[in-house]
């Protein structure tokens, strides 16, 4: 049987970090007295559904939404019949609103993070982006040449990695679109859901995620959670900046230049370069800092 790679950055582990990341839920008694939990694990995933297939509601009666969720989450299911994930037709429709109207899908990214994931701790958002950036640089299938829509024009994972700023909402589509582009099969991950949490001990028991992944992180940014002008009452339109930091336009400064050998015989010449743009500065360096391909507990 086939190791599964690890890490592996499918729609389950993009729903573990949005999850442990959103705001706080309705307590017990708030829901008793009639309160909805507008910030639950099914709600969340709703709304990222209703991104890609825009007329999708969570289901009323048969198998409980809130159990597909579950499944999905843990990456046990990769789609069925209240997961459409399937549905190349609306995939395909989904790719190209994103590819020719970015700013409509941005907007509703936007809300998504207004409704779910603002919170009074920045603290908790930079987590959340420092996670998802030490997914994307570990995994290795993922390659230094992807793109990723982090702006209307693709953003290479190379290039992504060595910012200094990122538009919060930006970034979570940017990865949202390609994973349902280019990781249907959500089963993949579920290696990296047991390598995030500690095992549940008993049947039925919940897994608990480990609350040291992503604690640390090797680069300092900086971070605006909304990517246009009317999300909040208090966003700023950043992906015209993100979009051209690491384009040509930029101006680049070569600090050091050497020659190396890459093992077969070739020389290559490794550039280190500090990019200015518009008064921002970009250090781009890529780097491999964590190493989580041969040890048991995946900790950032």
């Amino acid at each position: 049987m086939k190791t599964k790679p690890l890490p592996y950055l499918c729609g389950g582990i993009f729903l573990v970090l949005l999850t442990e990341a959103k705001g706080k839920a309705a307590s017990r008694r708030q829901l008793r007295s009639g309160k909805k939990d507008r910030v639950s694990n099914r709600n969340m995933l709703e709304a990222l559904l209703q991104m890609v297939v825009p007329s999708f509601q969570q289901p009323l009666a048969g198998r409980t939404f809130e159990g597909d969720t579950s499944d999905y989450r843990a990456c046990k299911v990769a789609y069925g019949e209240n997961l459409p994930f399937d549905d190349d037709v609306e995939i395909q429709a989904f790719d190209k609103r994103v590819k020719t109207q970015y700013i409509t899908v941005l907007k509703e990214m936007d809300e998504f993070v207004d409704s779910f994931l603002r919170t009074d701790s920045d603290e908790r958002m930079k987590w959340l982006i420092q996670s998802l950036l030490i997914l994307m640089e570990e995994d290795k299938l993922i390659t230094p040449e992807t793109p990723f829509f982090i702006a209307s024009a693709p953003v290479l994972k190379s290039d992504l990695l060595a910012l200094d700023h990122y538009c919060l909402s930006s970034l979570l589509l940017g990865i949202w679109h390609f994973i349902v582009m280019n990781r249907p099969d959500n089963e993949t991950g579920r290696r990296t859901f047991e390598a995030l949490h500690d095992r549940a001990d008993e049947m039925h028991a919940k897994w608990v995620f480990k609350s040291s992944f992503g604690s640390s992180y090797p680069r300092e940014f900086d971070f605006d959670l909304f990517g246009t002008t009317d999300a909040g009452g208090e966003a700023e339109e950043c992906t015209e900046e993100t979009k051209k930091a690491p384009a040509d336009e930029a101006e680049a400064e070569v600090i050091d230049a050497e020659v190396v050998e890459d093992g077969s015989g070739q020389e290559q010449r490794k550039t280190e370069q500090t990019l200015n743009n518009n008064g921002r500065i970009y250090h781009q360096q890529a780097q491999t800092i964590y190493n989580i391909e041969h040890i048991d507990v995946f900790n950032g």
